[in-house]
């Protein structure tokens, strides 16, 4: 009997239940579009503005921070290269697995940001496109983490960081779940000090997804399975939706840093926070307040230094774990 037929339908499966994960970003835009037309008191505006500018003047930009203007960026940066208790010592090499990525060319950047020597493992082996001066300081290794021999590649290594991830691939378990496996335990046998995985929510399988993507579940389960059990320092990721850059994206679904940043003001709210408490967790899922990108990248970096360990998951453990 010929398989097209179910290829076909687990094909349409598999759209179908990427579109919903798309209305449940789109779920969190209708709210915030709506929210942010309520009033505010004045009490709590003038308390807010009071808030924020003394925590503006207060405290130096830190890694997980987004300023007003992309003016400040230079300021950040050379800010997290400046602290001698955030940076690494020369000569220290963190090896990035998906580095060419969404998330991980952010980390690879403010990794190298932070003083380190840093090499991105990745399919496409190079750089995304418009990558900034930086790219120039990583170094750049083709290979496939399922297939390739990475004892010599992590050897000496201080840490490693997992960026490697699908949803509504041909195989999701084996690329989230195999490759974790993989890599944990050839950092262990390479020496490396600590290892890093960005995961994902659990609410992708207590809102039902789990049904339409088992593989994607499964694997992420096994991924923090063989992180947990790696013998040095080890920190998990478990972001809800990731925002950033300036392009809308399906799968996996994302959103430009400007509209997510909107989003995330709006969802942060106690009104918006109250309602997502009590929701079912699909509804709960779009209401939580997504993460910007920037600050998965400085949780991750966190992690690599070793300020972080321990499970960090969903926006605010990762915001607090961007500004350590």
């Amino acid at each position: 009997l010929s398989m097209r037929p179910h290829r076909r339908i687990a094909g349409t499966r598999r759209r179908a239940a990427l579109g919903l994960l798309a209305c449940a970003v789109a779920s969190a835009f209708i709210a915030s579009a709506f929210l942010s037309g309520l009033p505010t008191s004045q009490t709590q505006t003038e308390a807010s503005t009071a808030t924020s500018q003394a925590v503006t003047s207060a405290a130096p930009p830190g890694p997980g921070r987004r300023q007003a203007s992309l003016s400040l960026l230079p300021s950040l940066l050379t800010w997290a290269v400046a602290g001698s208790d955030s940076a690494f010592a020369a000569g220290e090499r963190v090896v990035v697995l998906g580095g060419s990525g969404f998330i991980g060319s952010r980390i690879c950047e403010r990794l190298v940001a932070s003083g380190a020597s840093v090499t991105s493992i990745s399919r496409t082996g190079g750089p995304p496109e418009g990558a900034g001066p930086w790219a120039s300081q990583v170094t750049w290794s083709r290979g496939d983490v399922l297939s390739m021999d990475l004892s010599e590649t992590l050897r000496g290594a201080t840490a490693v960081v997992s960026a490697i991830g699908a949803i509504g691939s041909s195989d999701d378990e084996t690329t989230n779940g195999a490759t974790a496996e993989l890599a944990a335990k050839a950092a262990a046998s390479a020496g490396a000090g600590r290892f890093v995985l960005v995961s994902a929510t659990p609410l992708v399988a207590d809102a039902g997804l789990g049904g339409l993507f088992p593989g994607y579940v499964a694997g992420k389960k096994r991924a923090e399975a063989a992180v947990k059990a790696f013998p040095g320092s080890w920190t998990v990721l478990q972001p809800t939706f990731v925002f950033g850059g300036d392009a809308f994206v399906l799968n996996p679904p994302r959103v430009t840093e400007s509209y997510g940043a909107m989003v995330e003001k709006v969802l942060e709210t106690g009104p918006v926070r109250g309602i997502a408490s009590v929701s079912p967790a699909f509804l709960k899922l779009a209401l939580l307040p997504p993460s910007f990108v920037d600050d998965v990248a400085a949780a991750a970096v966190a992690g690599a230094l070793g300020k972080a360990s321990g499970v960090y998951s969903g926006h605010d453990d990762i915001s607090s774990a961007a500004r350590l």
